[in-house]
C-alpha cells in the first residue's frame, strides 16, 4: 500500500488542488483564480490547516480547516469554533483509510486551536456550500461514521425568467398597499442609514456586510429594492449579486411586525422583474429550508441541491 502523508498547503500543491477539487467536487467545480481569490486570499486562511493528502509525490485529497483570526463583524472571533470548508479525497484513492487519516488530522489541528466544535461547509463569509450534498456518494455515510451530527437539510433553489411578467395579484397589492402608505422603489443613497440600521437591528451582520460591499462597490442602487412604511422608514428590502454573480439572489427581509402583510412576496416578484429587465434571465441562490422554501416555491423557484447540515464537538 502506498505511503500516505498528510502535508500543510504549498503553493506549488495548487495546480493539483484544483484539479482534484473538480474530479472529486464535480458540482462545485473552481478555476485556479477563483481558488486564489476565494480560499488562499481569504483573511482566515492558515495554510497550516489547509492540509493535503499526498500519495507517491502527488495530491490525492485535500481538508480545508479554518479557525478565525480575525473578528467577522458582531460575531467576533468565535473563538471555541472552527470550519472544514471544503474536504475532498480523488475518487481513485478512496477506500483505503486515506480520508479517515485525513479528518482525523484535521479535528486534531483545529482542536489544538482550542476549537470545540467544527462545523462542515457553512464558514462565512467565504463558503462554497452550506454542507454536504447529498448526490456526492459516500459523503453523507462518512461524516456520519466519523460522529458528525446532523443538523436540518438546506436546499438551493432557482428559477428562469425568460417568460416571468409581473403576477396581477401582486399588482393589485402593490395597489393595497400603497393605501397603507406603504411604497416600494429601487434603493438610493439617502436611504443609507435608515437601511443599514433596519438591517443591523432586524438581521444578521452579515447582511449588513453584503450592502456594505454593495455600496463600495457602487452596485447598491442597481440591486436593491426596499419597502418604506409612510414615514419614510425602511420596513423591508431584498437584494442580489452579494457574491458578484448577477443572477444570484438574496437575502430579502421584512420586519418583524409587518411579516404577514405580504411584503415579501412583493419584493420578490419586483425583483425577478427587475432582473428581467435588465436581461438577466436566471435567478438562483445557495441556502434555505423550512418555511422559507415554501415562500420560494409560491414564487415558481425549484430546488437543485439538497444538503444536509453537520457540527461535532471535538
Amino acid at each position: 500500500m502506498p505511503e500516505i502523508e498528510i502535508r500543510p498547503y504549498r503553493q506549488e500543491y495548487i495546480d493539483e488542488i484544483v484539479a482534484g477539487w473538480n474530479a472529486s467536487l464535480f458540482y462545485d467545480a473552481i478555476t485556479r483564480e477563483r481558488f486564489i481569490q476565494e480560499v488562499l486570499l481569504d483573511e482566515n486562511f492558515d495554510p497550516e490547516l489547509a492540509l493535503t493528502a499526498i500519495v507517491d509525490g502527488h495530491v490525492a485529497g485535500f481538508s480545508l480547516g479554518i479557525k478565525r483570526k480575525y473578528p467577522y463583524l458582531t460575531r467576533g472571533l468565535e473563538e471555541q469554533r472552527g470550519w472544514i470548508s471544503s474536504f475532498f479525497v480523488l475518487p481513485e484513492h478512496r477506500r483505503r483509510g486515506l480520508g479517515q487519516r485525513l479528518l482525523e488530522e484535521e479535528e486534531a489541528k483545529l482542536k489544538a486551536r482550542g476549537v470545540q466544535e467544527i462545523t462542515l461547509c457553512a464558514y462565512s463569509p467565504n463558503y462554497f456550500t452550506p454542507g454536504v450534498d447529498l448526490q456526492y456518494p459516500g459523503g453523507v455515510p462518512f461524516f456520519d461514521r466519523n460522529g458528525y451530527v446532523r443538523g436540518t437539510d438546506a436546499v438551493s433553489m432557482q428559477r428562469n425568467l425568460f417568460t416571468y411578467t409581473l403576477p396581477e395579484h401582486t399588482e393589485k397589492h402593490i395597489a393595497e398597499l400603497a393605501e397603507k402608505g406603504i411604497t416600494f422603489q429601487p434603493f438610493s443613497m439617502r436611504y443609507m442609514e435608515k437601511l443599514l440600521t433596519f438591517v443591523g437591528r432586524e438581521f444578521d451582520s452579515g447582511w449588513v456586510r453584503n450592502i456594505l460591499l454593495a455600496l463600495r462597490n457602487q452596485e447598491a442602487e442597481n440591486t436593491i429594492l426596499i419597502a418604506t412604511d409612510r414615514e419614510d422608514n425602511v420596513i423591508g428590502y431584498c437584494m442580489r449579486k452579494i457574491d458578484g454573480h448577477d443572477a444570484r439572489f438574496g437575502p430579502i427581509g421584512v420586519a418583524e411586525a409587518l411579516r404577514s402583510e405580504g411584503l415579501g412576496g412583493v419584493l420578490i416578484d419586483l425583483q425577478m422583474m427587475e432582473m428581467k429587465k435588465r436581461g438577466i434571465y436566471y435567478l438562483y441562490f445557495l441556502w434555505t429550508h423550512g418555511a422559507a422554501m415554501r415562500f420560494y416555491e409560491r414564487h415558481g423557484l425549484e430546488v437543485y441541491r439538497t444538503y444536509q447540515l453537520y457540527r461535532k464537538k471535538i
